[in-house]
């Protein structure tokens, strides 16, 4: 999340697609090992990172995986922009 933050300008946007789940664990998938992350931790992630989360959007299709979607913006400070990185 901090490469994102380090590329991505001041005010600038991040849409996050995932699998949804109650804990970050990998599973098959047909590219490569994908995994589920929890809501609130992929948040998190991106408020450590400077972002922050302006929508959340889930999805759960009846034989599918659930999905998640977060839309957030890069703040003026982050870990990048602090020398944390």
């Amino acid at each position: 999340m901090r490469e994102f933050a380090r590329c991505i300008a001041p005010g600038g946007s991040l849409l996050v697609g995932f699998f949804e789940g109650d804990a970050v664990v990998p599973f098959p998938h047909a590219v490569t090992t994908a995994y589920f992350w929890p809501l609130g931790e992929m948040s998190a992630q991106l408020e450590t990172a400077g972002f922050k989360v302006h929508e959340v959007h889930t999805r759960t299709d009846p034989g599918k995986r659930p999905h998640a979607a977060i839309i957030a913006h890069r703040t003026d400070t982050s870990i990048v922009s602090a020398g944390l990185d």
